[in-house]
Order: C-alpha cells, then structure tokens, then sequence
C-alpha cells in the first residue's frame, strides 16, 4: 500500500495541473486494488442489490472511497447503472438489479458514498449493456433492445442520476445499439448516443468519457489515433485507455490541427473537466 501510495504521489509531481488518478473498481473481487489486499473487500452490486437496502450501496461507497483517497485515487469508474435484463449479460454482479426506480436508487447511493471521500463517481455504461450478453472485451457486441425499451427503463436510471445533480461523470459503452444509432457503430463514436441522447436529450452537462478504447471491440477495427478523433467528434469529452497513448494524442493533435476538431470542441470538454478538477477552488 505504501508503494502504491508513493507511487500515485510521485506521478503527481509530472505536472502542474490537477490529474485524475483511477481506477475501475466497486470494491468487489473484479476490483484490482481489493483483490491484491490493499482495500476492504464489499459484496458485488448484485448482491447488495439483492438486499433491498440502498445504505448497503451507500456504506459499500464510503469504504471504497475511503481506501481509494488513502491510496490517491480521487475517480473511480463506478457504480454500474446498467439494468440486468438478460441472463448472461455484459454487467453481470456489477448491475445491481433489474427495475430502473430500484437500481437508480442503489446507484445514487453508492455513488454518495464515493463522493463524500473525495472520489469521483463516473456512473456507466451508457446506454445500459445488460440486454446483451457479448463483451466488447471480446470484440464486437450488439444489443437488439428497442429504442422504447431503452427509453423507458436504462434511460430512466441515467436521468435519475442526472437530475439529481450528484452525477459528475458518465461513461459510455462500445456496445453496438442500432435501434439508437442505425447500424452498428459502437455507441462511444456515435453523436446520435453521446450527443443527442445523453448531452441533450438527457441534459446532461458532466464529463462524458468514451468505452475503453483498448477493448477488441474497438482495436480490432480502428486505429488508437482513429478511434480517439472518433469520439471526440461523437463528443466525448475523455478517452478511456487507448490502445496506445502516444498513438492517439498525435492523431487528436493533427485533427485538431487541419479542423476535423475544433478547438472549440476540445475547449468546451477542458471547461467540464476542469469544474471537477478545480471544484474545490472556482465557483461552480
């Protein structure tokens, strides 16, 4: 734990500027810093949504959060808000259950307790993986759920955690959707997900970072610079672990160079991140 610690601290130092450091954890044995020890291991969502009591969700959060800023974390991509609709699906033990009212709930709490240590909640993965059971992980993964469907129940968490106006960060999933976009782009580099639906549709005017780009279901199709620019331009404001950083910062850098990115853009995302990063320091 220590050198974790020292670690974090050190890469600090790289800059001036606030960084985030992250995680992708809930706290459970998918969680990398639990399972090595260095956290109080929680029961799975699943599992704690299956006790009906959302302060399980909300002391799950203050424990994770607890250990995460000890160590120098300050976001961790969590809670789930994905809905389990089918067996076998992509969220697995990370969804907490199945009806919007209850899951939105436990989210909000877990979420709560992230956020009183310190740690940032970025809530996922719109717009809801649990009605496929194919793993972006594995390469490409489609849901053939209804745009009613997906209104009705997913979206309905999502603005939940939106209108409550806790919500700081949402990610978006590499899943394929296309009753909402047409065809099978995955949902990371599709306007019509990130930037009709969930900026506008939903209002929500957070952080919204990309699926991880280092997943098969990207990598196998798109370059790291492609697929960052794709994005950005679907109007993500953070890339998610590209495949390779180097890659996909020049890529960013020469789009935004001849145009195919305005600075505009790229300024309107640095202004949302950097309410999180300063929150403490500006007025909001």
């Amino acid at each position: 734990a220590d050198q974790l610690k020292q670690m974090i601290d050190n890469t600090k130092l790289y800059t001036s500027y606030p960084l985030f450091i992250a995680i992708d954890g809930e706290g459970s044995d998918t969680d990398a810093v639990a399972a090595a020890g260095l956290g109080t291991k929680v029961d799975t969502p699943q599992s704690i949504g299956a006790t009906g009591d959302t302060n399980n969700a909300y002391l799950a959060g203050t424990t994770v959060g607890t250990y995460l800023a000890e160590l120098g974390f300050n976001l961790d991509f969590a809670p789930s808000a994905d809905l389990s609709v089918v067996d076998g699906n992509a969220a697995g033990s990370s969804s907490y259950g199945s009806e919007a009212d209850n899951v939105a709930s436990f989210v909000g709490y877990m979420q709560a307790g992230l956020q009183e240590q310190k740690v940032t909640a970025c809530i996922g993965q719109f717009p809801g993986i649990g009605s496929s059971t194919q793993s972006t992980k594995d390469g490409m993964a489609s849901t053939d759920r209804s745009a009613e469907d997906f209104r009705a129940n997913e979206f309905a968490v999502f603005q939940s955690c939106i209108d409550s106006g806790e919500t700081k960060m949402i990610t978006v999933s590499n899943m394929a959707a296309p009753s909402l976009t047409g065809d099978n782009t995955p949902c990371s580099f599709s306007s019509a997900v990130v930037t009709d639906i969930l900026r506008n549709e939903l209002n929500f005017r957070g952080v919204i970072v990309s699926g991880a780009m280092n997943q098969a279901a990207i990598t196998n199709y798109y370059g790291a610079d492609e697929a960052a620019v794709l994005a950005l331009r679907a109007g993500c404001d953070m890339i998610y672990a590209p495949e390779n950083f180097e890659t996909a910062y020049n890529g960013v850098l020469e789009a935004v160079q001849n145009g195919t990115i305005s600075e505009e853009r790229v300024n309107d995302s640095l202004r949302r991140i950097y309410r999180i990063k300063y929150a403490d320091k500006i007025e909001q």
